[in-house]
C-alpha cells in the first residue's frame, strides 16, 4: 500500500534536480527507506536483538 504524502523540499534544491533531470519521488522514497532501515538496526541493536516496532528487513513497495 502506497500513501501520498507532501514532503516540503527547499525550492532551490527542487529547481536544480529538476534542471538535472533527477526523479525527486524516487530518491525521496529510496532516502526513505535506507533511514528507516538504519534506525530499525540502530534500534536493534540498542534492544539487544529485539526489533519490535520494525517493519522487516525491507521496508520497499513491491
Amino acid at each position: 500500500m502506497q500513501i501520498k504524502i507532501r514532503p516540503r523540499l527547499n525550492a532551490e534544491m527542487v529547481d536544480e534536480a529538476r534542471r538535472l533531470g533527477l526523479d525527486l519521488f524516487r530518491i525521496v522514497d529510496e532516502a526513505s527507506i535506507r533511514e528507516i532501515e538504519a534506525e530499525c538496526l540502530r534500534l536493534k541493536a540498542d534492544r539487544g536483538g529485539n526489533r519490535e516496532g520494525c517493519a522487516g528487513s525491507s521496508t520497499a513497495e513491491t
